[in-house]
């Protein structure tokens, strides 16, 4: 328990005087801004999508690679690691993270975003109710607990504003502990 205090008390990446290692996901539906955001931050970076072919038991009817969570953490042993973000829509599943990062984005908009990527109806509809729906903050949560998980909204952030707010938390300068909650737009959809 005192671990978890001590980590809980300092800032999550660089500017600790400290020298404990902190490893964070940073995760959510596709289209929400997590490869984007990634590749902006000026920290070490690991994409789960790199290691698809070797942590996939395949790839289903649609092309989509069947993740294997045993493999991908077999793979990607965190603990390896050192002051890195996991970057990808399964990296909440990676097991010793210090923290994860859900990034949101309203169903409305993550249609458009997604349209713009040439996602299928049937895609775009599965990935718009599991943002509704809360799923991978869900599975974060269920994972890592409460206390563990921020979620960032990335609707209607410009990408270097949701930079400085990311860096922000993971610099533990601020805390995002309310829940987004989008599921009342499932109810204008039927």
């Amino acid at each position: 328990m005192q671990k978890l205090e001590q980590r809980r008390k300092q800032k999550l990446l660089p500017k600790r005087k400290c020298n404990l290692s902190v490893n964070i996901a940073l995760t959510g539906t596709p289209g929400t801004g997590k490869t984007s955001l990634s590749q902006l931050l000026d920290l070490n970076t690991l994409s789960i999508n790199d290691y698809y072919p070797k942590i996939s038991n395949g790839k289903d009817i649609e092309g989509n690679w069947l993740v294997d969570i045993d493999k991908m953490n077999k793979e990607i042993n965190v603990s390896n690691f050192s002051n890195t973000i996991f970057e990808g829509h399964t990296s909440h599943f990676l097991d010793g993270l210090d923290a994860v990062i859900v990034l949101r984005c309203h169903p409305d908009i993550l249609k458009e975003r997604l349209g713009s990527r040439n996602y299928k109806e049937e895609k775009l509809r599965e990935n718009m109710e599991a943002e509704a729906l809360n799923i991978i903050t869900q599975e974060a949560v269920n994972e890592y607990g409460e206390k563990m998980v921020y979620e960032l909204d990335t609707t209607s952030s410009k990408l270097n504003e949701s930079k400085i707010l990311l860096e922000n938390i993971i610099n533990g300068n601020i805390k995002l502990n309310k829940r987004i909650d989008y599921s009342e737009t499932i109810m204008e959809w039927y």
